[in-house]
């Protein structure tokens, strides 16, 4: 039986390890990083977690899953610009596991995250573009992409309106800058 003190550690476990990924990357932070600065022995971290990589998956797993759903929930039909704006709610949602992902390329080398974010990135991109996009409407999709997510990730306040605007904005022009028809 699992008592709501082991719960309450492995939560401070996770969003330590979380903020020290996000600050250091992930391959440069230890387990021993982690131990240190919650003030517990390493033992006590591998108590809880097998594993860095299993830390790192289920820092990430809620994101993931989320982005999953956000995909599930959209169709190419859809508004881009609405499309892009609850992409970088999401994003914004998941600003943690957003800078873990985004600043440690070894993240998406992890073949489990690499692989589903690979797999997500390419929906995303036939969402915006279509399913026989043209290869100019590609490269827009995934200029119009790249602004959300390097907004999200660069810009700290990227959550006042005034800023989303701007950056919803940049991503849509980047999207418009394609013929969508291929001609």
């Amino acid at each position: 039986m699992v008592t709501s003190t082991a719960i309450s550690t492995k939560d401070r476990i996770l969003a330590t390890a979380a903020e020290l990924f996000a600050e250091r990357g992930f391959s440069s932070a230890s387990l021993q990083d982690v131990a240190d600065r919650l003030g517990i022995t390493k033992a006590a971290l591998y108590y809880h977690f097998d594993s860095k990589d299993e830390i790192l998956l289920t820092v990430l797993r809620p994101y993931l899953e989320a982005a999953d759903e956000f995909l599930d929930r959209h169709s190419a039909d859809q508004d881009p610009g609405l499309l892009l704006a609850e992409y970088l709610d999401l994003l914004l949602e998941f600003r943690t596991a957003l800078d873990v992902i985004a600043f440690d390329r070894s993240v998406l080398n992890h073949p489990e995250i690499g692989e589903i974010s690979h797999r997500q990135t390419l929906r995303l991109r036939q969402l915006l573009a279509g399913e026989a996009a043209s290869m100019e409407r590609g490269v827009a999709a995934s200029a119009a992409l790249g602004a959300v997510r390097a907004a999200a990730a660069l810009t700290r306040n990227s959550s006042d309106p005034a800023v989303r605007d701007v950056v919803l904005r940049a991503a849509m022009a980047a999207l418009d800058s394609a013929d969508p028809s291929g001609d």
